[in-house]
């Protein structure tokens, strides 16, 4: 019988992306907008959208409620205007009406390697604000994605399978080393 491994800050990325079953969605920098915003709702799961260059390189990321914001600002600006307060947000509001492909919206690519643990991986989600991160090899093209909602039910899967066996009288397997 199979027994479930403990997910701890410590388990690797490579370790925990075996359980994961969102797939990367990735766009070339040319990508048009509204062309994103379709392959985006065909894979509404994922909710960071990597950007790559001509050599399948991982060079952004665009969270989805980027890409909504900005063709809304294209179809109906009036919506976005109620935030616009100062220089500073009509400045941006102004290049968000202007957008029309991928790379004028994205941000700095957001990624974890399959070596690095599952802490490194929530804590560059956290400090980066984002709901995902993108899974890099060496050369930085992209081989995984980890979505944080997905993770965290995943952990949840662990915790009640570990509190069964423990009930049971059999703990789960010992937490895996980095």
């Amino acid at each position: 019988m199979t027994r479930p491994i403990r997910l701890a800050r410590q388990t690797t990325v490579a370790a925990c992306q075996a359980l994961l079953e969102i797939e990367p969605l990735l766009v070339p920098a040319d990508a048009d907008l509204l062309d994103v915003v379709r392959r985006a709702s065909r894979q509404p799961s994922t909710r960071v959208i990597g950007v790559i260059d001509g050599d399948g390189v991982l060079v952004g990321v665009i969270p989805v409620t980027r890409v909504a914001e900005s063709i809304v600002a294209r179809v109906a600006p009036e919506a976005l205007l109620i935030d616009v307060e100062d220089m500073r947000t009509a400045e941006v509001f102004s290049h968000s009406v202007a957008d029309r492909v991928a790379a004028a919206i994205m941000l700095p690519a957001a990624i974890t390697r399959a070596t690095e643990t599952i802490g490194d991986a929530f804590r560059t989600m956290h400090r980066r604000k984002l709901g995902g991160l993108y899974i890099v090899d060496d050369d930085g093209r992209p081989t995984g994605y980890l979505d944080l909602l997905e993770l965290a039910l995943v952990y949840v899967a662990a915790i009640q399978a570990g509190d069964a066996g423990e009930r049971r009288g059999s703990p789960a397997d010992p937490e895996p080393s980095a």
